[in-house]
């Protein structure tokens, strides 16, 4: 044992410089790539809300489970996230309204492979719809610009993607509203759709989204690109999700029966990235147009609300107190990842690792933090 060579007096607290200094390490490196995402205080503006017609229902904890009614063998996928308490509503949007038409969705980002996958769309001359995060987009202000001028649409996806149904009314609306602002410092526009991170939004996240004057934009193809993008045959897995669309096999989403699909992605992984261009061939051939959401919803509006920075700043009187101790604030979640041989329940509802225990993690930096764990589960069994 690596503590044999120490003397007894010494040996625990050598074993226990020894683990703090590794999980420094670790953590240097996670937070160098990352790091807590924390919404800021005080927002830089306020807006005048009305809350009084959002229903008074519990907080939901993080990892409490699907609903109790729902099969998840399919035909009800939309109840089976993590946090349950998901019922469609009529004005949720999951597909797009017309016969062949497609809208490509990207999430999480702005990241830096979404610069190359505007490349791309650009190559193809296909428009898309990207649901960004505020902390991304403080990041890579440029590139939610350049997405913009070129003409596709930027869906708020929250600040620090967070499960809405375990925060508190206040909590939402900053989460909300720090994202806006940073949009608005990048783009000089505030998006007029919101997509819940998970897809979990109850009827009290919904109403806060409407008194906000959000419209819930879902999704009703999922290749679960954020559970095999490392996997050797991630590419096969992908383009056969958007394949059986396609081919009109129940996607187990389509809450609405629409005849058209909005699909998820995340411009997060260069992995599903590299699988755009062969999507677009295929579902061209297929007989398929793209679309941004909104265009595909046929909503006649603009997507996006022109705000400038200055005019943004005007706007005050935010009502509902909205503030919060900055101690509470909300940090970047685990995504969830629906395993379809076990009755669609998050596989972290089931595994106890450590990685899994790490809360503030990004879905990007899941993969890091797994490879080093078996250090860690080394480092104990030589110590102790």
């Amino acid at each position: 044992m690596l503590l044999d060579t120490l003397r007894p007096e010494t040996s625990l607290q050598s074993a226990c410089i020894l683990l703090c200094t590794m999980v420094g390490f670790v953590t240097m490196i996670i937070a160098q790539q990352d790091g807590d995402i924390q919404v800021p205080v005080p927002l830089e503006r306020a807006r005048a809300l009305n809350l009084s017609q959002v229903p008074s229902l519990p907080i939901r904890p993080v990892g409490s489970g699907i609903c109790q009614d729902a099969k998840c063998d399919g035909s009800d996928d939309e109840k089976c996230f993590e946090s349950c308490g998901n019922p469609p509503q009529p004005d949720n949007h999951y597909g797009c309204h017309g016969h062949n038409q497609w809208a490509l969705t990207f999430d999480d980002g702005p990241s830096e492979y979404t610069d190359h996958l505007l490349d791309i769309l650009d190559e193809y001359q296909v428009k898309a719809t990207f649901c960004v995060m505020g902390a991304h987009v403080a990041r890579y202000p440029a590139t939610v610009k350049r997405a913009y001028e070129a003409g596709h649409q930027i869906v708020s996806h929250t600040y620090s993607h967070p499960h809405l149904m375990s925060l508190t009314n206040a909590q939402i609306v900053r989460e909300l509203q720090a994202t806006e602002d940073a949009i608005i410092k990048a783009a000089g526009i505030r998006p007029r759709y919101v997509r819940p991170p998970f897809g979990e939004a109850d009827a009290r996240v919904k109403a806060i989204f409407s008194a906000m004057e959000y419209k819930t934009l879902l999704w009703n193809v999922d290749p679960t690109d954020y559970d095999v993008y490392q996997k050797e045959n991630a590419s096969q897995i992908i383009q056969d999700a958007f394949m059986r669309a396609a081919q009109g096999v129940d996607t187990g989403l389509n809450a609405h029966n629409d005849p058209g699909f909005i699909s998820l992605q995340h411009d997060l992984y260069n992995e599903s990235i590299a699988q755009v261009p062969h999507i677009i061939q295929h579902l061209k051939n297929a007989g398929f147009a793209f679309l941004t959401s909104t265009a595909c919803l046929q909503d006649p509006g603009d997507p996006h609300d022109h705000i400038s920075v200055e005019d943004s700043k005007d706007k005050i009187g935010l009502q509902a107190a909205a503030t919060r101790d900055p101690n509470e604030l909300p940090k970047v979640s685990q995504a969830p990842s629906m395993d379809p041989n076990n009755g669609g329940v998050n596989d972290h509802q089931q595994h106890n690792s450590i990685a899994n225990q790490v809360s503030f993690l990004h879905p990007s930096l899941h993969a890091q933090f797994y490879a080093l764990e078996p250090f860690f589960v080394l480092l104990v069994s030589l110590l102790w």
